[in-house]
């Protein structure tokens, strides 16, 4: 059984208040403030992109060290013991996976923001002096918030929490209703061949 989140994007308006929502929720339990998803908009749809906890979780295949986890069927990510390797994050099918760091000096808050790469390098390729990157990806709010808080705060009901086994009972439900409507029409249909 796993859980992950899912979004209508006809439902979607691009308000980004499922990334504010992720980042408070995340900042106040002293991890870091980066948002979990990311709204990813085009001249006619915007959607949230996040981690769908995958059964096979290459991303947790591939850590070196061991610190990303499948728990209660949640796939988390230790940020105090993560190197930043971003292999992680390669490895992730669905780019759900991003590299998020604080530099010292942005601790002490005397941090002047001055970027030593271009502003359109990929997150991947990032490297700054002073800052300790980590991965951070959806976690589901695990045992911070009761439900995810992205999927509470949607203003227009576009995210949902999903279950993958009653998705599959469902779809499995479907099936077999399917199959048994296109019995009784070959039934009503070699009747009607007899009838002729």
């Amino acid at each position: 059984m796993n859980l992950y989140i899912v979004i209508n994007p006809d439902l979607c308006i691009g308000c980004r208040t499922c990334e504010a929502s992720c980042i408070g929720v995340h900042k106040k339990a002293g991890l870091q403030s980066a948002s979990r998803l990311a709204v990813v908009e085009t001249k006619r749809v915007s959607a949230a992109v996040m981690c769908h906890h995958c059964e096979s979780a290459p991303c947790l295949a591939v850590c070196p060290i061991g610190v990303i986890s499948r728990e209660d069927g949640v796939v988390r990510v230790d940020e105090q013991r993560c190197i930043g390797c971003k292999m992680c994050a390669i490895a992730c099918p669905y780019g759900a996976i991003t590299p998020s760091g604080t530099s010292v000096a942005g601790v002490e808050g005397i941090r002047y923001r001055t970027p030593t790469y271009s502003a359109s390098i990929s997150p991947l390729l990032e490297w700054e002096i002073g800052v300790a990157t980590c991965a951070v990806k959806c976690d589901l709010c695990a045992g911070l918030s009761a439900s995810p808080r992205c999927v509470e705060s949607c203003l227009t009901g576009a995210l949902s929490l999903i279950d993958q086994g009653d998705l599959n009972a469902e779809v499995r439900g479907k099936r077999h209703h399917a199959a048994e409507e296109l019995e009784s029409v070959s039934v009503e249909c070699s009747k009607v061949r007899r009838s002729q």
